[in-house]
């Protein structure tokens, strides 16, 4: 038997992909948040999505300086995630809150963070804003992945990525099924 849900919750059924970390700003004005609206658009040229309330200080440096990092985190860095989504940068330096590295970009002059698995370097292409939500169209310009959670794909049994599906809840992957 199947259950009607809200229209406006359809996304509970689609989006458990991984919760990450975007940075972004410049190596001075830097900020952390944790999104998981996300999507690649494109393997040629290498596109992706990531959707940020226009309201948010996110929004304000990624319109500012044009580029994103998306950082991939574990589940050791569950309490980053959600320490990093109930404040705002504005008003809190969240790298020092959360005790967690700022490393210089590649490509971009967005700082990753050194404790996530892996990082997608992406300048914007394109925005739309649709309903006070912005959604970004990044290229990626350079990614890196931890060699150990890497086999020609992500290898969830060892990665251990987090899956944010409403609320305050999340679950992690840990099952390889072939």
């Amino acid at each position: 038997m199947k259950i009607k849900i809200r229209p406006e919750k359809f996304y509970h059924l689609i989006n458990h992909g991984p919760c990450c970390l975007v940075t972004s700003g410049d190596k001075e004005t830097k900020n952390i948040a944790p999104i998981a609206w996300l999507t690649p658009l494109n393997d040629e040229p290498p596109l992706v999505i990531i959707c940020v309330a226009s309201t948010h200080y996110t929004s304000e440096l990624i319109n500012k300086y044009n580029e994103f990092v998306i950082n991939v985190p574990s589940v050791e860095l569950l309490e980053v995630i959600k320490f990093t989504g109930k404040v705002s940068g504005r008003t809190i330096d969240k790298f020092k809150a959360c005790k967690i590295t700022a490393v210089d970009g590649i490509k971009v002059d967005v700082v990753h963070i050194e404790e996530c698995i892996g990082f997608i370097e992406a300048k914007v292409i394109d925005k739309k804003e649709y309903e006070g939500v912005n959604l970004y169209v990044g290229e990626v310009l350079h990614c890196e992945v931890e060699k150990a959670f890497y086999n020609n794909h992500l290898l969830p049994e060892k990665a251990k990525t987090v899956h944010h599906i409403g609320g305050n809840i999340f679950f992690v992957s840990n099952k390889k099924i072939s």
